[in-house]
């Protein structure tokens, strides 16, 4: 995990013992930090916070602090809660963790929220450049002349031109070489759609 999605998973209950043996669990988690707190307000101490945000509470306490919560932690970019149950014969779903689940099925729970956050994080990167410089750097990367590209999408040479400088601006990169790896990383193209000659 880049150092740059740092995700806290913040486990609230009054049980000590539950709370120890949720942390040994989640310790195998993806979650950057795992936080044991007896009270949703104790998040109070933790107000600079940043980065997404799982809350495991039971229904009670979510009810009593979840507003609170979202009040607290300004700097989060998303919270979500998933709800703990403390009894045996509670409802299996995705949203909530039965103390009684298998270890290996609490982690795997957790770590479903956890990949969705960090899928949302590289969404917001992946819509870094406009459609029609999408546009661009697709039949750019199919080796079209500014002059093709611009025919193809009937616009001038010069806003052509523009867009590429865009684009080099927006990802960093002046080769046409490197903005083809670039559209492969990103998915805008199929490695099937380019020519190996043209990224010699």
């Amino acid at each position: 995990m880049n150092s740059n999605q740092n995700i806290s998973v913040v486990v609230i209950c009054q049980s000590d013992m539950v709370l120890s043996g949720l942390f040994e669990i989640l310790k195998s988690s993806l979650a950057s930090e795992v936080i044991l707190l007896h009270r949703g307000d104790e998040l109070i101490d933790y107000a600079a916070m940043s980065g997404p945000v799982l809350i495991l509470a039971t229904s009670e306490e979510q009810e009593k602090s979840s507003s609170f919560i979202r009040q607290i932690l300004t700097s989060v970019q998303n919270i979500h809660f998933i709800t703990l149950h403390l009894n045996f014969d509670s409802v299996y779903s995705n949203q909530t963790i039965n103390l009684f689940d298998a270890p290996t099925l609490i982690c795997y729970k957790v770590n479903e929220i956890l990949n969705s956050f960090l899928s949302d994080q590289n969404k917001d990167t992946d819509t870094e450049l406009t459609r029609r410089e999408i546009e661009v750097l697709q039949l750019l990367t199919k080796g079209y002349s500014n002059k093709e590209i611009a025919d193809q999408l009937f616009v001038s040479t010069h806003t052509v031109i523009s867009h590429r400088k865009n684009i080099s601006e927006k990802t960093g990169i002046k080769s046409a070489s490197g903005l083809t790896m670039y559209a492969i990383l990103k998915k805008i193209i199929d490695v099937s759609d380019i020519n190996p000659d043209e990224l010699i």
